[in-house]
């Protein structure tokens, strides 16, 4: 009967351990019972597998870590900088200290429908007895709600989940406020990349020009830094300018696009799908990872347009065509439209002609 009794007694008090390293860990409130500085952080951000940013009408960026990076909405690739700058900004957020209890009220008030709701998620356990983790799994470990910037600029109102009073949050030594680190516009956090391979790392390329079929080309790897050039009948091109072709290649390390098309209706985008394609660009890495870039005209009278018809010239006959920008589709996902600048993509949209030495 007292072994009994004693072992009641040990898990009792493994009992009241284990829940006082579970309040602990919480660090909402120190011994004092005051808030601690960092209630509002996430430390290790490097086991944060999702991230949940919300405005108060439902607006929504939703951000996964994958194996090879962060994507938005879980299937658009993020951009590394912006994920780098809110992580630092989860790791580093500061309680600067709590709101006066005589202005709570009309704090709330401009919370409650002036707010950014944040939701972290790590692979985190339940509990964790004497450093043993228990029942892991991917878990809601900090939802806070980051409010409008203080009358400085420098601060941020801001409001934790399970913590009663609203707050003021800062970085400290960043002179700023922080609501720009959490974007629920998934636009916001899309990588504008659409080409990042080195010329020492390209396999193949075809370029296939749809409104000018002899204007196609095909580009293979034959060594280091050189390549072989065939036509569209695949024949090939023993006299061609390398430079030109060298550095043409040499531009796909870094091609990036303009802007996220939006507000163009399902009906409209299908039409330039259907009808505006003029190239698409098949970059194979030595890999074997393919990157393919459909392009297409972006149709609208230009000033120059607008002119010939206006005068009855002739080029009022040519096709009304925007000749700064135009619209492209990466790898298939015609969900996502981007634009793109001709200028940025001057030697990519270069004819096989151009490659051609002249003829003395």
């Amino acid at each position: 009967m007292k072994k009994k009794t004693i072992y009641l007694i040990l898990a009792a008090v493994l009992l009241i351990v284990s829940l006082l390293l579970i309040l602990s860990k919480t660090g909402v409130l120190n011994s004092k019972d005051q808030p601690k500085s960092d209630i509002f952080a996430v430390k290790d951000t490097n086991n944060i597998t999702k991230i949940f940013i919300a405005d108060m009408n439902g607006e929504y960026s939703l951000l996964v870590r994958h194996e090879d990076g962060w994507y938005v909405q879980d299937s658009v690739k993020a951009m590394p900088a912006k994920i780098n700058d809110l992580l630092s900004t989860i790791h580093n957020v500061t309680l600067e200290q709590t709101v006066a209890k005589t202005a709570q009220s009309n704090i709330n008030k401009m919370m409650s429908v002036n707010a950014i709701k944040v939701e972290i998620y790590q692979n985190a356990p339940k509990f964790t007895i004497f450093g043993i983790p228990f029942f892991k799994k991917e878990r809601n470990v900090k939802t806070y709600y980051m409010g409008p910037a203080t009358m400085n600029n420098l601060s941020n109102y801001a409001i934790l989940e399970g913590f009663k009073e609203p707050c003021i949050v800062h970085i400290p030594g960043f002179r700023g406020f922080l609501t720009p680190f959490y974007s629920f516009k998934p636009v916001d956090w899309y990588n504008c990349d659409l080409f990042d391979t080195k010329i020492t790392r390209i396999q193949s390329l075809l370029v296939e020009d749809f409104e000018n079929p002899e204007e196609s080309y095909y580009v293979e790897k034959s060594g280091p830094r050189f390549f072989s050039l065939y036509n569209v009948h695949n024949e090939l091109i023993a006299d061609y300018d390398t430079v030109k072709l060298l550095d043409m290649l040499a531009e796909y390390r870094d091609k990036n696009y303009e802007i996220f098309v939006t507000g163009l209706s399902e009906s409209a985008k299908d039409s330039i799908i259907r009808y505006n394609h003029f190239k698409t660009i098949t970059l194979t890495d030595v890999n074997g990872k393919k990157t393919t870039l459909d392009m297409y005209r972006k149709l609208e009278p230009d000033p120059y347009y607008l002119d010939a018809i206006i005068g009855g010239m002739e080029r009022a006959e040519e096709e009304p065509y925007n000749r700064d920008k135009f619209y492209a589709v990466l790898n298939g996902n015609t969900k996502n439209l981007v634009q793109c600048q001709y200028f940025h993509f001057d030697r990519q949209n270069q004819p096989l002609s151009y490659f051609l030495k002249q003829q003395q």
